[in-house]
């Protein structure tokens, strides 16, 4: 039997005898370890949020600008930035009954005010307000909200509202016929790195992921570039990535070198070609001259060698 058949089984024999011994003697141990986030984290401050309502079974969608006909959006909860533009010359009244039919709108005054939406709320005995940055306005119990923006309410208004341990009103929210409208300032509780916090997750529940349904949450805020963007080099460097790509590579080299230097031997038996004899070369080629006439070429040769004219 060819030596190379014993060669592979005692490969095939050593590999088998490791794998046994890793199953029996090493034990798999699941750590937690910290590793930096994703370019998308800090690309989406809601990452965490949209991932979970997706967990959830929530549908979401996000948008850089507030659709023009905001009433035909089949979401029941709309969260608005502070870059949304209403321009109806009746958008209090299309507002309106647009949140009594059923949408849930949430509106998150991050940076600007607009002055349209200003004038809605005041309608309805809200003011917005600025404290001192200076102050910290969140405990154990209290979800943690920016501290630019609180709100004033007028005393014979009873809506509901979140107050931080100064007593200063940060969410506000009017139930209107079957949906309801929200205001706060920027919510911090709803991104990354605080919605882990048990309370502000609970708040964001509240206003979100409770009363949402198949038809979903539209998110209408501003992107960063790049937030899709992801080059070829890019995707094979993530993370969960490493390892198959280094155990491809060294399968690559392995096999790689196999071919060239066929160390185990070679992968296909190649048959060798013996050449004819230098006799059976002249005599072939003298018959081909003798057939097409062309036999003087060689008594003009012999006839130099010997001298002969």
């Amino acid at each position: 039997m060819d030596k190379r058949i014993f060669i592979c089984i005692a490969i095939i024999l050593v590999f088998c005898i490791l794998a046994v011994l890793f199953y029996h003697y090493f034990e798999i141990v699941q750590e937690k370890k910290e590793v930096p986030p994703t370019r998308e984290y800090y690309a989406n401050n809601y990452l965490a949020l949209e991932r979970w309502l997706k967990e959830t079974g929530r549908p979401v969608q996000s948008k850089n600008w507030f659709p023009e006909d905001f009433t035909r959006q089949e979401e029941t909860i709309i969260v608005l930035g502070s870059n949304f533009y209403l321009h109806e010359e009746n958008v209090e009244d299309s507002l309106t009954e647009w949140i009594e039919g059923g949408c849930n709108l949430i509106v998150c005054l991050e940076d600007t005010l607009n002055k349209v939406f200003l004038e809605y709320i005041a309608n309805m005995g809200i003011t917005v307000g600025t404290t001192p940055g200076y102050h910290t306005y969140t405990d154990e119990n209290t979800p943690d909200f920016h501290w630019r923006y609180k709100f004033d309410i007028e005393d014979e208004k009873d809506y509901y509202t979140i107050k931080d341990i100064h007593n200063n009103i940060r969410l506000v929210r009017i139930e209107m016929g079957m949906g309801s409208l929200t205001i706060l300032g920027h919510p911090r509780f709803m991104q990354n790195y605080y919605i882990k916090e048990e309370k502000n997750a609970r708040l964001t529940w509240d206003l979100i992921g409770n009363r949402s349904n198949e038809t979903g949450v539209l998110f209408v805020r501003h992107f960063r570039e790049g937030r899709t963007q992801n080059l070829l080099l890019g995707t094979l460097m993530q993370r969960g990535n490493m390892l198959p790509i280094l155990v491809s590579v060294t399968l690559l080299i392995f096999f790689g070198f196999w071919m060239v230097i066929p160390v185990f031997g070679k992968i296909l038996e190649e048959k060798q070609k013996n050449s004819r004899p230098i006799k059976d070369r002249f005599a072939a080629e003298i018959s081909f001259l003798k057939k097409y006439k062309g036999l003087y070429y060689y008594d003009e040769a012999i006839n130099k060698i010997r001298g002969e004219k």
